[in-house]
């Protein structure tokens, strides 16, 4: 079973159409939504340094990879400031001027990358936070981060410092807090879940079929016992798109390889054992899909 298998229905309106919401997948756990003329960015990765950069030295963004995809961004959400999360963001926002949303690791990179503090708005890992970019309505929600399956740890723990210096290597792009993103807008609701794991209790609560597509990351998932089922109960929505399943050591333009150990069949069987009417939807690197009002 492959993802493609479940290439999602795709709904256009005019461009613009400030009742159609614009979905499209940057890879790994990077999104970018569009609606009326606003564009808000989550976790967008578009480096995606080799393995070997990756051990060897300091990374920098591909700035010519990120031209190539981003090109008008307001905002952008960091769910937390792992190098495959938060690696484009300083360069994104100073060349966009998008305000950044994360945690106070996020926003020490933020600051040593030159960012105005103006431009930063750090989030409180002890309460849920609401705030508006144009049309959409955030909610940033307290979350956590999977461990290694092997260690039982999460990789890279702790924050980033404030007295950084830019460049560094991946291992010192630490976790951080972690934040997950309900996004409320034309009369359209999503939710982000960008690390395989929850604080199931620090969800919203609305009613079955309240959010329309739940954003899942099911990358090192097996080490959270019964994560896609917590998700699914937790969040209750009508379609849940998987993510952060690719191979995001590989450049976008070579074909979608899957990371190790990722599964899929298993993810659909997990989801169709908790619910055989959800609807499960993928989209291929950089494509993109429309929410119709």
């Amino acid at each position: 079973m492959h993802p493609n298998d479940f290439a999602a229905e795709t709904t256009t309106g005019p461009p613009g159409d400030p009742s159609h919401v614009g979905v499209r997948w940057l890879g790994t756990a990077g999104y970018e939504l569009t609606c009326g003329g606003t564009t808000l960015l989550i976790d967008p990765y578009l480096t995606r340094v080799s393995l070997p950069r990756f051990v060897t030295g300091p990374l920098l963004p591909d700035v010519a990879a990120v031209d190539r995809v981003v090109g008008h961004a307001d905002a952008v959400l960091v769910g937390h400031s792992h190098f495959d999360h938060v690696l484009d963001v300083p360069y994104i926002a100073k060349r966009t001027g998008a305000h950044v949303y994360g945690s106070r690791s996020t926003a020490n990179l933020m600051q040593a990358a030159g960012l105005p503090a103006a431009q930063v708005t750090e989030l409180d890992h002890g309460r849920t936070t609401v705030f508006e970019v144009g049309p959409f309505r955030v909610t940033a929600i307290p979350s956590a981060h999977s461990p290694f399956a092997l260690g039982k740890k999460v990789p890279f723990p702790g924050d980033i410092p404030c007295t950084c210096e830019l460049p560094v290597r991946g291992k010192h792009y630490r976790c951080g807090d972690v934040f997950s993103y309900r996004i409320d807008v034309a009369g359209r609701s999503l939710y982000h879940l960008g690390s395989a794991n929850l604080i199931d209790e620090a969800v919203p609560k609305g009613g079955d079929g309240d959010v329309d597509l739940l954003l899942l990351c099911i990358a090192a998932r097996f080490a959270v016992p019964d994560v896609i089922r917590r998700s699914l109960k937790a969040v209750r929505p009508r379609r849940v798109m998987p993510m952060h399943y690719d191979n995001f050591f590989r450049g976008a333009e070579r074909s979608l390889q899957l990371l190790p150990m990722t599964r899929f069949g298993r993810f659909v069987d997990d989801v169709v054992g908790y619910d055989r009417d959800l609807t499960i939807a993928t989209l291929p690197l950089l494509g993109r899909m429309e929410l119709g009002p």
